[in-house]
């Protein structure tokens, strides 16, 4: 997930949905269809129910912004209105299903949790005057505002909990890195060069020829044309080049001793590759005892967050999702018509069948 705005961790439980529904998709709605209601006073009326309990477009289209602002969503087209209405819905859905969870799961919050929440609250301001002054304001009582972490607490320690079991296994964790150890943990023979690649072909020889010379490569770049300079080799220094690179218009650097300027070559119109060998480069694989740690780290978060979406699909699975307006929802896609293979000219029916005149 991207930073948000707020970062406090406990009261962030919807963010932690929002991102599990962005991980295994959307749900599809179920209840009879109906049309679209009228609007009641101010133009609001219920766009859903969940669990029999409506929900108003004024509430639903407060939460669209509230989504929006929290996922940092920009550049928003008309097309993509209908996905998060569907997304801010499922949210309010799973959470109302997680809070009727936490309500039966006899967890509480303790006072040092409640201590530790309020004052990383606070410390989103400025001082701990300006967080009681913004309480003042919005006339949130402190009593209700604990009151309110508590509950977002709970409903954490019940995400926490669907994934408290998960462990990952030494087998697992060996499987997983002869599985991917060509790919994460090996690295190629190669070279660490000085490079440059150049739109004048001139400018590239004067390079070459100044370096053979015994000017420093560094040096040599101020007498030569920005605008000739395609890319080169950062002011860090020299990078990695596999061996695997040098063919084809690069073979010349194949055989290139350590410490030579090879080139120019043309990669292709008005690019001529110039570079420096600074150092050899032998082909490794880190071994497994030294990543068992982080691979096992790595499994079992991936685990946590399987059985955190699973949690989520049975709490979504749980709940009783009635469309009033299906206008604001994306349409549902027609099925597609079965493709049917016409039998070749030439194919005899089979043994039963009369050929018909």
């Amino acid at each position: 997930m991207r930073t948000l705005r707020s970062q406090v961790r406990w009261i962030m439980i919807a963010i932690v949905v929002l991102f599990v529904l962005s991980v295994f998709g959307m749900y599809g709605f179920d209840g009879a269809r109906r049309g679209r209601p009228q609007a009641g006073e101010g133009g609001d009326y219920v766009v859903a129910e969940i669990d029999g309990k409506p929900v108003m477009r004024s509430a639903l289209d407060q939460s669209v912004r509230n989504y929006v602002e929290r996922m940092n969503v920009r550049e928003i087209k008309p097309e993509d209105i209908p996905h998060l209405y569907q997304a801010t819905l499922e949210s309010l859905v799973i959470n109302h299903r997680l809070a009727l969870e936490a309500e039966q799961s006899g967890l509480k919050a303790t006072d040092a949790e409640l201590d530790a929440a309020v004052r990383e609250v606070s410390e989103q301001f400025p001082t701990r005057e300006a967080f009681m002054q913004y309480l003042d304001q919005t006339g949130v009582k402190m009593a209700a505002f604990r009151d309110n972490l508590a509950t977002q607490i709970v409903q954490q320690k019940m995400v926490e909990r669907a994934s408290a079991g998960v462990a990952v296994t030494d087998e697992e964790t060996l499987d997983f890195y002869e599985k991917t150890k060509a790919l994460f943990f090996h690295s190629p023979a190669g070279y660490r060069m000085d490079y440059a690649r150049l739109k004048n072909e001139a400018a590239a020889v004067g390079i070459v020829e100044a370096v053979e010379a015994g000017t420093e490569w560094k040096a040599v770049w101020e007498s030569v044309v920005s605008d000739d300079i395609i890319e080169r080799t950062p002011e860090t220094g020299p990078v990695f080049v596999a061996e695997s690179n040098f063919k084809e218009q690069l073979a010349v650097f194949a055989d290139l001793e350590i410490g030579k300027i090879g080139g120019p070559a043309l990669i292709t119109s008005d690019d001529y590759f110039i570079g420096v060998k600074r150092e050899k480069v032998e082909e490794t694989t880190v071994p497994f005892d030294e990543v068992s740690g982080d691979v096992k780290a790595l499994l079992t978060e991936e685990k946590r967050r399987e059985a955190q979406s699973t949690f989520f699909r049975e709490l979504r699975g749980k709940a009783s999702v009635v469309i009033h307006d299906f206008e604001l929802f994306p349409k549902p896609e027609a099925p597609k018509s079965p493709v049917v293979e016409e039998a070749s000219p030439d194919v005899a029916p089979e043994s039963g069948e009369t050929e018909k005149k």
